[in-house]
């Protein structure tokens, strides 16, 4: 593959998920291959996924494209290795227990029923829009509480910043993406800006008494063993804008993909519509209801082993080892390509159906790493459990008094350059609904 570096990277930036489908067509399940002056080692058997994230783990580190960013040069519980990431994952992981989904689960449900509310009937909407604003309007209630008024138009524009920011990750070096990159500096106020009020919230909270609960405050107020801050304030500010900006993306281009599977599966719709009127009677969703709601679960995680917002990771090697027996050097850049494993019939029958109630039934045995949706190993996502509840919250809520049909039959067009992600929106009609219709 050495002679198609730099039509490599055109095919990187143009289609990546095409380039990887094609390697792994073309080569099988582990495929080395260059972009200008890096190398990459594609791997997309589950089994040697497996045994890079789980048995070799201590051989790898978190990927280079997120170690190259010009927003977030220091490291977080994203972008941290090895001990620094298990103290700062210990120290986040209390977040999100049951007693905090429990709360912030009925600030998800306000959210949804505030945005639903504000549809007409026969309204053309954006979905992809849509839920972005409302993933943004749940995100900027937990994260901040009520004591920082985050402008949504700043948010979108570091939204933007940081895909620049990750298309640039390959271009040689740090001086020449921000040469090109001339609407880098201007996008790079908002993203000061943003940190400013992120780091405004940090001081406000160590100095007050009140009880808060919102996601700045528990970080600016976490304490180590000796009794101290556990984090600086630039470490707050940074991991904050992190999790807000992976749970946004992750979370709105999942609510979209679950439109549109359930606009092309009216019988899974139906059911999942029943199920919601006998399980709430017109009441908001608490987090117990969520748990309840099996068959909408069924249909997130039907959704996620389609269209996995994160499709690959990255991982580099730090050392000299062998995965699946196939050398791998010290330095190589490892992409865990995760997508085909879901839509294999050796592992999922039917798979290229969409069939919600395949997650009620006994589960076959496959590999672990066949279907990771939020990644696995020991850097799974700590805010699974967060997730799931915000899109059971979403999709219920949205359920109980709107139907939601494609304006267009064509397949969307996509953008996957860092996510499996939507390029033009997704137009949909919404059409109101009472219970039990």
């Amino acid at each position: 593959m050495a002679g198609r570096r730099l039509r490599n990277l055109i095919a990187r930036y143009r289609d990546t998920l095409g380039l990887f489908r094609w390697l792994h067509r073309e080569y099988g399940p582990i495929v080395r291959y260059r972009i200008l002056g890096f190398e990459f080692c594609l791997l997309s058997d589950p089994e040697l996924i497996e045994e890079v994230l789980y048995a070799k783990r201590q051989s790898f580190e978190k990927g280079f494209m997120y170690k190259r960013s010009l927003l977030l040069p220091r490291p977080t519980i994203i972008t941290g290795d090895g001990e620094d990431h298990k103290r700062r994952r210990r120290l986040v992981q209390p977040y999100f227990d049951r007693r905090m989904l429990d709360a912030n689960a009925s600030i998800m449900a306000e959210q949804v029923v505030a945005t639903r509310d504000e549809w007409r009937d026969g309204e053309i909407l954006d979905m992809d829009g849509t839920a972005h604003e409302l993933t943004l309007s749940i995100s900027l209630e937990i994260f901040f509480g009520n004591t920082l008024q985050v402008d949504a138009t700043m948010l979108r524009r570091v939204l933007k910043l940081c895909g620049i920011d990750i298309a640039s990750a390959m271009l040689p070096s740090r001086r020449l993406r921000r040469l090109i990159l001339s609407s880098f500096r201007r996008l790079r106020g908002a993203y000061r800006e943003l940190a400013e009020q992120v780091l405004a919230g940090v001081q406000s909270a160590r100095a007050e008494d009140t009880s808060r609960f919102d996601l700045v405050s528990y970080l600016a107020r976490a304490t180590d063993e000796d009794g101290e801050h556990a984090f600086s304030e630039e470490e707050v500010v940074d991991g904050v804008i992190e999790m807000l900006i992976a749970s946004l993306t992750t979370t709105a281009t999942t609510i979209t993909w679950a439109t549109y599977y359930l606009a092309r599966n009216p019988v899974a719709r139906e059911r999942l519509e029943r199920e919601v009127d006998e399980t709430l009677n017109g009441r908001v969703p608490t987090f117990e209801d969520c748990e309840r709601l099996r068959y909408t679960g069924a249909v997130i995680s039907e959704v996620l082993r389609l269209a996995p917002p994160a499709y690959y990771l990255g991982r580099k090697a730090t050392r000299d080892c062998t995965v699946g027996g196939y050398f791998i050097p010290a330095g190589a850049n490892v992409q865990l390509f995760c997508f085909p494993s879901p839509r294999d019939e050796r592992y999922f029958p039917h798979a290229d159906e969409f069939r919600p109630e395949r997650w009620l039934e006994s589960q076959p045995a496959r590999p672990r790493c066949s279907y990771m949706p939020f990644s696995s190993g020991t850097r799974g996502c700590a805010g699974e459990a967060f997730g799931r509840t915000n899109l059971t919250c979403a999709l219920a809520g949205i359920a109980q008094q709107w139907r939601l049909d494609l304006v267009s039959e064509e397949f969307p067009k996509l953008n996957t350059l860092a996510s499996y992600a939507f390029r033009d929106g997704l137009p949909v009609r919404a059409s109101g609904r009472s219970q039990g219709s």
